[in-house]
């Protein structure tokens, strides 16, 4: 899976999320849409071919290290 990254954007005076992907050659392939959800734009993402790269999906990082006992 190629990753991808999710970011905020403005939205009716609040904000909403999109995903992107950089090429090797520099050109971004980034959503048409808006997601008012992280979790809807993380879905659409992995629907999609793209990995969010979201350090908590990785072995050993983010939340699982937290909640380990």
């Amino acid at each position: 899976m190629k990753l991808c990254e999710i970011y905020h954007v403005p939205y009716k005076g609040s904000f909403a999320w999109k995903w992107r992907h950089q090429l090797p050659d520099g050109r971004v392939i980034e959503s048409k849409d808006k997601y008012p959800l992280y979790y809807e734009c993380v879905s659409a993402a992995l629907e999609r071919g793209y990995q969010p790269n979201i350090k908590c999906f990785a072995p050993g990082g983010g939340a699982a290290r937290h909640t380990q006992t």
